[in-house]
C-alpha cells in the first residue's frame, strides 16, 4: 500500500507534480483524440470551366454637370440618411442594391443599411471624388463633429459612398463609415 510521505515539503511536492502530470496527460489526450473540428479556408476551383477574370473598369472624366448632380444627391442623402433627418427623402434617392432586405416602413423607421452618425454631434460634411468610371461615382465623405462633448465623443468619421447613374438619376448603391478620425 502506497504511503503519503511525513514531511509537508515533500508532499506538497507530490501534489503539484500530481497536477502537472494530470494536465499534461489530458493535453495530449485532446490533442490525439479530439478531430480538427475547422473548416478549410482553400476556395474550390471547378477545373471544368475557364477563369473567371475581373477587369477594373476605364476610369472616365466626369462632366461638370453629372458631378454636380451627384454631389447635390449625396448632400441630400448625407443629411437625410447619415444623419438621420428626414428619412422619407432619402429613400428615393437609394438604389434597389440598397434597398435588398429593407422596407420602406423600416427605412422610415430608421431601420435601414447606413450606419448612422449623431445628429447632435454633426457639424458638416466635405466631399472628395474618390473614382469615376461610366455611370458610377465613388466619393468619401468626411462627416465633422460639433465643438461639443458629443461631437467629441463621436468623432470625425469617413464614409465611403458609391453612386450610380440610372436613367438619368444620380442614386447611392452603398454608403458605410470606412474609418474614424
Amino acid at each position: 500500500m502506497l504511503r503519503l510521505p511525513e514531511s509537508h515539503r515533500a508532499r506538497v511536492r507530490l501534489l503539484r507534480n500530481s497536477i502537472v502530470a494530470t494536465v499534461v496527460i489530458v493535453v495530449a489526450l485532446l490533442i490525439v483524440f479530439d478531430r480538427n473540428s475547422g473548416h478549410p479556408t482553400a476556395t474550390p476551383i471547378d477545373q471544368s470551366k475557364p477563369a473567371e477574370v475581373v477587369r477594373t473598369p476605364k476610369t472616365v472624366k466626369q462632366t461638370p454637370e453629372a458631378r454636380a448632380a451627384a454631389e447635390a444627391t449625396l448632400d441630400t442623402f448625407v443629411k437625410s440618411a447619415v444623419i438621420r433627418r428626414d428619412l422619407a427623402s432619402s429613400w428615393p434617392l437609394a438604389t434597389a442594391h440598397m434597398k435588398i432586405g429593407t422596407s420602406h416602413a423600416d427605412w422610415l423607421a430608421g431601420n435601414l443599411p447606413v450606419v448612422p452618425y449623431p445628429a447632435a454631434a454633426f457639424r458638416s460634411f466635405g466631399l472628395t471624388l474618390k473614382y469615376s468610371y461610366k455611370g458610377i461615382q465613388g466619393y468619401d465623405v468626411l462627416v465633422l463633429p460639433k465643438q461639443t462633448k458629443a461631437g467629441d465623443a463621436a468623432g470625425q468619421q469617413v464614409y465611403e459612398c458609391e453612386l450610380h447613374d440610372l436613367h438619368g438619376r444620380w442614386l447611392v448603391d452603398f454608403c458605410y463609415p470606412r474609418k474614424t478620425l
